[in-house]
């Protein structure tokens, strides 16, 4: 295309002005270039319908996965109590049974001191 000049000098003063003409607009390329814009601009809406899609799929998953590990950690706390109180039920159990051999303990000694002087008096 050719941008046509002309200049034109007035008769009052010296200066020279350029005028430039505008080519001629084409209507098949005006229509091309709007059938193109339109085709981005679908192409552009269901990227984003897409993407909307998948951060909402992305967000489901999130909130679904901190529920599970919210659970997780409910279990896992409940699991230690219960941990905790069964050996502290071991240990007590243990300090009683430890308390009643006491006596079997002094019965063991006794039946020992006794074997030994009945060993040694009989020898």
């Amino acid at each position: 295309m050719q941008i046509m000049s002309a200049t034109s000098h007035t008769s009052d003063d010296s200066t020279s002005i350029s005028v430039r003409k505008t080519p001629p607009i084409n209507p098949n390329l005006l229509n091309e270039l709007e059938e193109q814009a339109r085709g981005i601009a679908e192409d552009l809406e269901a990227m984003f319908q897409n993407l909307k899609s998948q951060m909402f799929e992305a967000s489901v998953l999130t909130s679904a996965s901190f529920d599970v590990y919210k659970q997780s950690v409910e279990n896992y706390s409940t699991e230690i109590k219960e941990a905790s109180n069964k050996t502290r039920e071991l240990i007590e159990l243990c300090v009683q049974l430890d308390k009643e051999f006491v006596d079997v303990q002094t019965l063991a000694s006794n039946m020992c001191v006794y074997y030994y002087c009945f060993f040694f008096l009989f020898d």
